[in-house]
């Protein structure tokens, strides 16, 4: 047995586990993932996984772990963290079966995947798991072709259950029906009653209790037991040690077990190496001391130094400035504390009274404040709120306070009266002058002479509560502003008017304010004020006091008696925590909590529920029936399945235009600050822990919202009976905070609509609902053997009836065909919808002649049902056939095959007549090019149909031309194109190349795509006709529109091509310089033309200003596809040769791996985005092309560009996001920008 195991960055640590089988904790953090620990089984307190990098699964660090007991959980509520280990992609715990306490925590694992297939309710009883932030959206979740991952849950679904792929969920008692009644939890995996009965989760020996695999109550010496071996101690509740044991631990023996520490009225006492917890002789002390005689509270957190402590040898120093509950978490920390040295208060604004030291007895002097030559035992100085001291009278035992030492000193309170402070400074043994306290700054801004104020009634008015008192008589009304009335919740009628207030000035007291109504000269007549209290929450109880509001000058005021009142019940809340469970077949099990806010005594509960018609995507069922090995079978609802559905965690519904609505995603909106505020508390609380035990970590957590689509489906739905609701009530009891419901008469395996409310004396809440299905009925999943029949003929088939009332619907059916000289059959799968459409299945082709025998299987909802009886047919050989038939058969095929030898011909004849005017392109390795040898089609188009006017550019490819084309475009004669050609004479490979960028850009179709118009293939000069952008490409645009820039010949620096001015672009004058509005537009339309590209599947990889074209009307678009790669298969495309690459655009994964996808376009858009912000300046000015590279692996990214907005560099920021799953796609981006995009853009733009 192994302590605590705490593994970080010191692998010495790792031979403590070497032999260990039981682990206390385990803290698994960074680079361990090499190792294995095969020997340990079980881990009785937690296990944890920070940020363990490289590790890919559990399966070889733990392959044995079979428990996880909870004895300690971390952060109090939590079993088993996983959490931001960036390269997990599966749990792989196949041997887990039980977590016996706690919950799971896995979050921000960016690649793990297999936790929708692990069924945690079969793990124990154990809370819901809080999984956050892993890869939802992209997992597979395939368990594999292993039919042991098959189980049945509650719902009597046929579902797989695994850790990753291969890697079955082992079987536990908690899952319903795994172990027999007669053995409970100790079966082993097969579920057979062998093991002995203190085993858990399985053994390797049968009814042997040192061979089981955890422990069902207590472990010793690798044996089980119920209770613990004499001459032993129970320690942390699971195991049992021996008195040295406790000894070494340094804990205590107390009545049978080893504590950590004494229970209350017990102390710890050594005898001959050992601690034993001894009864205190009356009340036991605690005596703590300070650092060199001081304790200074400072804060919240610093009142660990004195929690539990009764006397404290030291000065006890309060100087508190904020804080929320200061006063309960004083009270809790100093509720034992009877004795100090000395006692000093100062500028704790909070504090409103010293009332929080309720077992306070006396200040003993010896640890002084000094001020000067004068010495003092009580020290109250410049505390603002500070209203009341702590109690001094005579205690119950008889005893008074008691000060010893020096003086009291009180200064500068001024809500502090004089006749509490006398209280105190007549208990000093020395005596105070006006230095010591003053008259002039304490109780200077109160009125502390008061009198008795009279309630006179309290009225329910049932939303609002009236109360009336009696006016008091002033002599001077000019001193009585009004009266304020002090109200809170008060459960249990103990309310003090003293209570600390925050570091904003709240207090737990709400006030009112009321004016003076009246003034009388006659102090024998009796007046009344009143006023009304609204918004208060109904049936509670409420405390309040009355006070009157003074000016600095009065010279008395009065206050009421605290009273209370309980105010009128009202409309309950839902019931919480609603759970159904299929019991059997015909009955749901409902339990439920109370409400959250009874507003009132809640005596009933009405339960309603009604069936709910079957309805599924047939579609969906076809085609996964053909992609997986085994049938599938799937719930009629997306929160159906899993063995207990909790109400408000998971709701689901489809919206009329059949989208997703996730009412789930709206609710955790609602609860966003409570669930971010949780999840910074649980990051501060794993670094805090980190810390305190050596650590330097440090973290940053960013959470994603996923949203789900649903499309539109074919409904299936199956025959059933009236579907009405029932309804039934339960009466209950006030001190029950559990109830339950039996619903019984119930169709087999339905899906019904549970609804649950609440009732109390004033109304009934709103209801709680949910949906639950019924288990499935045997037998009902079998077609009738009667309706089996054959039919023969050309369209040889199967027909059958399909069974009336199974359960759910009928999926799929499976045919077996067996000839009946063989023994082994063939399976043949028929889509529910066919069957649907003809009343039977096609027999497939390939039988040979002979006779079959055929059975049909039906597959529902549930699971597959029986064979039916099978029954004979016959295929007969063709030569035996009828003679016609074969006549007219021979015939044909003749015919087919003169005419298929004709078109051969005529096909060899014009390739022989074209021969001279074309050559034929021959791909040596089609394995290298991603296009393959290019085919003429209908893009083709005349050479004389192509005219070449003005060159407008050239590269190394060739040259761009403008020019006229015929016929290219419907309704015109000629249109304006720029034609792409080759310099001539080059090689086979290069003009595939060449054709290469044609046969990409015939798959586009987008308005912010440059559109391709036609190819010229069949010449020695292959050209490529594309959309005409009369303003060129958007680099050259952004610098000509530059204030400074001048109109002389522009040349393109990254692709070597000088580029004349022509009427390609505006020769006459410079452009105008761009507005925020045109350059967002700018942004928005390349983001448009991106996300086409991306939905389309293709990569650019060469996203840059210069590889953005401009139209006559400022449209921007995207061209130069000479580098883009289909990824249809893969989503990633990987080259082996980096060859000349643009550095300066390219993402971090890209520039390391040469990893390109969609992702890493968004990195180079975000460069776009920094060029058109700059006027297309060079993006990381001043550095070498290996020392951009080496920036942007190390993290590295431009800063913000002079006079760029806010909005822009944002989302630069959020394209150079190094993560490459972080960045946002580009329908993503597109929808961020809008708002600022014009009216045609709606219009023509592939994102609406």
């Amino acid at each position: 047995v192994c302590d605590l195991v705490d593994i970080r960055n010191n692998a010495s640590k790792l031979r403590d586990l070497e032999n260990c089988t039981v682990g206390r904790w385990f803290h698994l953090l960074y680079f361990f993932y090499r190792y294995s620990f095969p020997k340990l089984k079980v881990i009785s307190g937690y296990l944890l996984l920070y940020r363990v990098y490289n590790l890919h699964s559990l399966r070889r660090l733990f392959p044995n772990l079979v428990m996880i007991g909870g004895s300690q959980l971390f952060y109090d509520k939590y079993s088993l963290v996983i959490y931001e280990n960036h390269d997990l992609t599966e749990l792989g715990l196949g041997n887990l079966k039980y977590i016996k306490k706690g919950g799971a925590r896995i979050q921000n694992n960016g690649q793990l995947c297999y936790l929708d297939t692990i069924d945690w309710a079969r793990l124990g009883k154990i809370a819901n798991p809080v999984l956050l932030d892993n890869k939802d959206e992209g997992c597979i979740n395939h368990c594999g072709a292993n039919k042991k991952c098959a189980a049945e849950n509650d719902d009597g679904f046929t579902k797989t259950f695994c850790w990753g792929p291969n890697l079955c969920q082992k079987v536990s008692f908690s899952f319903p029906g795994a172990c027999p009644d007669e053995c409970l939890h100790a079966c082993d995996a097969e579920n057979r009653c062998v093991c002995h009965k203190e085993c858990l989760g399985g053994c390797s020996r049968p009814n042997n209790a040192s061979a089981c695999h955890a422990c069902n109550h207590l472990y010793y010496n690798q044996t089980c037991y119920a209770n613990c071996p004499r001459g032993t101690l129970m320690a942390d509740d699971w195991q049992c040690v021996t008195s040295v044991n406790c000894y070494e631990r340094n804990w205590n023996e107390h009545d049978g077990q080893c504590l950590e520490y004494c229970p209350t009225g017990y102390k710890s006492e050594k005898i001959v190496k050992k601690n034993r917890c001894v009864m205190c002789d009356g009340q036991c002390d605690k005596v703590c001391n300070g650092i060199e005689g001081i304790v200074e509270i400072t804060d919240v957190k610093s009142l660990e130094k004195v929690r539990g402590c009764t006397v404290l040898r030291a000065q006890l120093r309060i100087t508190l400035t904020g804080g929320s509950e200061v006063v309960e978490k004083l009270e809790a920390a100093l509720v034992e504390l009877r004795e100090v040295g000395s006692l000093l208060v100062r500028r704790s604004f909070p504090l409103v009274s010293l009332s929080f030291l309720k077992s306070f007895r006396r200040i003993t002097g010896e640890d002084d404040y000094l001020g000067g030559a004068d010495s003092y035992s009580v020290y109250i100085v410049e505390n603002k709120n500070l209203k009341d001291l702590w109690k001094v009278d005579s205690f119950k035992d008889g005893t008074n306070f008691t000060i010893g030492g020096g003086k009291a000193y009180f200064q500068y309170n001024p809500y502090l009266c004089m006749d509490k402070i006398d209280k105190i400074s007549n208990l000093t043994a020395e005596i105070e002058d006006e230095n010591d306290i003053s008259l002039l700054s304490n109780g200077d801004s109160v009125t502390c002479v008061m009198e008795k104020l009279e309630i006179v009634s309290v009225t329910d008015l049932g939303d609002v509560v009236e109360i009336e008192w009696k006016n008091i008589y002033v002599k001077d009304y000019r001193t009585l502003i009004g009266y304020q009335i002090f109200y809170k919740k008060s459960k249990y009628e103990n309310a003090t008017r003293y209570l600390a207030v925050d570091g904003c000035g709240r207090s737990s007291w709400s006030v009112q304010d009321v004016l003076k109504q009246t003034e009388s000269n006659n102090p024998d007549e009796v007046t009344t004020t009143h006023t009304a209290l609204d918004k208060l929450s109904p049936y509670t109880k409420y405390a309040f006091y009355v006070i009157t509001s003074n000016t600095a000058n009065a010279k008395k005021g009065a206050e009421s008696d605290i009273h209370y009142f309980t105010t009128s019940p009202s409309t309950p809340s839902p019931p919480q925590a609603v759970v159904a469970k299929a019991i059997n077949s015909t009955a749901i099990n409902i339990t439920w909590q109370a409400p959250l806010y009874p507003n009132g005594v809640v005596h009933q509960y009405v339960a309603k529920w009604v069936r709910q018609r079957e309805t599924i995507d047939l579609k969906l069922i076809d085609i996964v029936s053909k992609l997986l090995l085994l049938p599938q079978h799937f719930p009629t609802r997306i929160a159906g399945i899993s063995d207990t559905v909790y109400l408000n965690e998971i709701k689901f519904s489809i919206s009329q235009g059949g989208n997703a609505a996730c009412d789930c995603r709206k609710q955790e909106s609602l609860d966003s600050k409570e669930k971010v505020t949780e999840s910074v508390d649980f990051e501060d609380y794993l670094i805090t822990r980190l810390i305190s035990y050596g650590s330097n970590v440090t973290t940053n957590v960013t959470t994603s919202t996923t949203v789900a689509n649903v499309t539109p489906f074919v409904p299936a739905v199956a025959p059933t009976p009236t579907f009405y609701m029932l309804e039934q009530t339960v009466n209950t009891t006030s001190n029950r905070t559990e109830e339950s419901l039996l619903i019984t008469g119930l169709h087999h395996f339905s899906e019904y609509y549970i609804e649950v409310s609440a009732c109390n004396q004033a109304s009934c809440s709103s209801t709680a609902v949910m949906t639950r299905r019924t288990k499935k009925l045997a037998g009902v999943d079998k077609i009738n053997d009667n309706s089996l029949k054959y039919i023969p003929g050309l369209d040889r088939a199967v027909a059958w009836i399909a069974p009336s009332d199974p359960n759910g619907l009928i999926v799929s059916y499976t045919l077996e065909f067996t000839k009946q000289d063989q023994v082994a059959g063939r399976n043949e799968c028929c889509s529910v919808t066919k069957f649907n459409e003809k009343g039977s299945c096609d027999i497939p082709d390939g039988l040979s002649p002979g006779k079959y025998r055929v059975r049909v299987l039906p597959y529902s909802l549930a699971s597959e049902g029986e064979w039916s009886r099978s029954i004979d047919f016959s295929i007969e050989d063709i030569s035996t056939g009828n003679s016609s038939l074969m006549i007219v058969l021979i015939v044909a095929a003749i015919f087919i095959i003169i005419v298929l030898v004709g078109l051969v011909l005529l096909w060899r004849n014009r390739q022989i007549q074209n021969s001279n005017k074309a050559q034929t392109y021959v791909s040596v390795n089609p394995e290298y090019s991603s296009v393959g040898v290019y085919e003429p089609d209908e893009y083709e188009i005349a050479e004389d149909n192509v005219e070449l006017l003005t060159e407008i550019g050239h590269g190394h490819f060739g040259k761009v031309f403008e020019g006229f084309a015929k016929q290219v475009v419907k309704g015109e004669k000629k249109t304006r194109v720029a034609v792409k050609t080759l310099h001539g004479n080059e090689s086979v490979s290069k003009r595939m190349e060449f054709l290469k960028e044609a046969s990409v850009m015939k798959a586009f179709n987008s308005h912010h795509v440059v559109r391709l118009l036609g190819v010229v293939s069949i010449t020695k000069r292959p050209m490529v006709v594309m959309e005409f952008m009369s303003k060129g490409d958007l680099k050259t645009y952004l610098r000509s529109s530059r204030p400074d820039a001048e109109v002389t010949g522009l040349f393109h620096a990254e692709s070597s091509i000088r580029i004349p001015l022509t009427p390609y672009f505006h020769q006459d004058h410079k452009e105008e310089p761009l507005t925020l509005q045109q350059k967002l537009q700018m942004c928005g339309e390349i983001a448009d033309g991106m996300s086409y590209l991306s939905e389309t599947k293709y990569v650019h990889r060469d996203l840059a200003a210069r590889n953005c074209l401009v139209h006559d009307d400022l449209t921007v678009k995207i061209g130069d596809f000479g580098l883009t790669r289909d990824v249809y298969e893969t989503d990633y495309y990987r080259i082996d040769s980096r060859g000349i690459l643009p550095v300066r655009w390219m993402a971090p994964e890209s520039l390391k791996d040469g990893v390109f996808d969609s992702r890493s376009d968004v990195w180079s858009y975000g460069v776009v985005l920094w060029e058109i912000a700059t006027l297309a300046e060079q993006p990381y000015q001043g550095q070498q092309h290996d020392q951009v590279t080496r920036f942007v692996i190390d993290g590295g990214y431009m800063e913000k560009p002079k006079d760029c907005p806010k909005k822009l560099y944002d989302m630069m920021l959020m394209c150079w996001h190094y993560s490459p799953s972080m960045r946002p796609t580009f329908t993503e981006i597109v929808a961020s920008l809008a708002q600022d995009l014009n009216d045609h853009f709606k219009q023509v733009s592939f994102f609406y």
